[in-house]
């Protein structure tokens, strides 16, 4: 991608998301609640593209608190990236099951599964080694359209 020859532009609104990086699935599949460094957390089951939330029709205060967890999930995972001083803090925050960015988006899933069905996708460094059990309750994980889940904890890993 060519050098923007605006100043400012990584200080500007980011441009609405192609529509080709849109899910286009007509079924509606379960989302997932993930982080993917775009300003929608929301991504199709089966095809991991954006699912617009016009698409779903929830509360604004659940719009509100989706938009919430986005930014305070992306600062542990943009600290994980960076690779500097904080790097094993922010991974052991995205892996804890009681920490308060995975308390937050659990919850956030559990109250998005009211309006469709809806996961918390896990955060995992690395898929040498594919989890087996849940990370909430221990339990064997299933499959559900090709992906690994624990259905009743609403946890998808691997997203």
């Amino acid at each position: 991608m060519p050098e923007s020859k605006d100043p400012y532009a990584k200080l500007r609104a980011p441009s609405p998301t192609p529509l080709e990086d849109l899910c286009k699935c007509t079924d509606s599949p379960p989302i997932i609640l993930v982080a993917h460094l775009s300003s929608c957390p929301l991504a199709c089951m089966r095809c991991i593209r954006e699912v617009s939330p016009e698409a779903i029709g929830f509360p604004a205060p659940l719009a509100d608190e989706l938009a919430s967890w986005q930014k305070f999930h992306d600062c542990f995972y943009l600290l994980w990236l960076d690779s500097g001083e904080f790097k094993e803090w922010a991974r052991d925050q995205l892996l804890a099951l009681t920490s308060p960015v995975n308390r937050r988006g659990m919850q956030a899933a559990v109250e998005l599964n009211e309006h469709h069905p809806a996961f918390y996708g896990w955060f995992q460094e690395g898929v040498d080694t594919p989890a087996t059990t849940c990370p909430a309750c221990g339990s064997p994980l299933t499959k559900l359209d090709s992906r690994t889940v624990c259905s009743p904890c609403l946890i998808v890993v691997g997203a």
